[in-house]
């Protein structure tokens, strides 16, 4: 089962790949693979997407289904994907209540715009949580994050091949005397999706813009990245504020939006969730990085 093209991204815990968490100092590590030279010169971000979207469709089969979440990436992911003539089914999570109303009507928009059919499921979040559901889920998985057992749930009720966008985040450590960025893959966010995957047997791409060496380093590459890690932005700990101005510049056709979703509207009962699973699992206290160091990923990407 592939998470990324020939599972060029992994993690390991103690040397374990796809382990669980036994004890709290295990010593987790990322790794990543490597490009080939010839092809990351004759591409370009774009193309490489497409390419993405054809490598996933050979490996996961038609019945594949995308999740839109309303943002910026899965709209690229979906764009990707419609690039090379295939049309997947699109399902997007309806939070009960209206904690997410307003992308669940960009999803909407997204899917018409594009002309393909959509899904939406409702879901009584706050009921899969107080009801010990969330809590029981997430300790089998060893996930903290609602939000993500939330999308697991779903994809375990259809039972299909899944897509996700699984943005290329960047981190700054403020804890390193100079301050440095780092691509993180969070341990029990992230690699939850990994250990969802193979425990239920059920195909999921959780990290599309990680799907390939190439698709990672046309990104890490991009002029507005390497400004970001190399001036010192005191305001900035993380690219999450950048990520769409970069993206609409690789993939000018995207409609860029400030992205809001259910959890952010949920305040005080996504802390409230988090802290509760998180408790109830395993604690981390040994001090590795929850990914790479940027400018060592970009030497591992590029065979170094």
């Amino acid at each position: 089962m592939n998470f990324t093209y020939k599972n060029h991204l992994k993690y390991y815990l103690d040397g374990h790949m796809w382990g669980y968490r036994n004890n709290s100092t295990q010593n987790y590590v990322v790794e990543v693979g490597k490009i080939e030279a010839e092809r990351y010169q004759r591409g370009n971000y774009w193309n490489e997407l497409r390419n993405t979207a054809d490598l996933i469709y050979s490996d996961l089969g038609s019945d594949l289904v995308v999740f839109l979440s309303g943002g910026t990436d899965s709209e690229i992911v979906l764009r990707s994907f419609l690039s090379i003539g295939v049309k997947p089914k699109c399902i997007t999570i309806n939070f009960t209540d209206g904690y997410n109303r307003s992308d669940v009507t960009e999803a909407v928009e997204i899917a018409e715009n594009l002309g393909v059919d959509l899904k939406i499921l409702d879901f009584d979040v706050k009921n899969f949580f107080y009801s010990g559901q969330a809590a029981e889920f997430g300790s089998s998985i060893q996930c903290t994050q609602i939000t993500y057992l939330t999308v697991y749930q779903a994809i375990l009720n259809t039972g299909l091949p899944a897509v996700m966008g699984g943005e290329l985040l960047l981190r700054r450590n403020v804890t390193t005397d100079p301050s440095s960025w780092y691509y993180c893959l969070r341990e029990n966010e992230d690699c939850s999706a990994m250990r969802f995957s193979i425990k239920y047997g059920i195909p999921l791409v959780n990290e599309f813009f990680s799907y390939t060496p190439e698709l990672m380093l046309y990104y890490l590459e991009h002029p507005s990245v390497q400004q970001l890690v190399s001036q010192k932005f005191n305001y900035k700990l993380a690219s999450v504020s950048s990520k769409n101005k970069i993206l609409s510049t690789l993939v000018p056709e995207i409609k860029v939006r400030k992205k809001t979703h259910g959890f952010e509207e949920l305040l005080a009962f996504n802390f409230t969730a988090y802290r509760s699973l998180a408790a109830k699992q395993i604690l981390r206290l040994e001090n590795n990085l929850d990914g790479i160091e940027y400018y060592t990923i970009v030497n591992f990407l590029r065979g170094g």
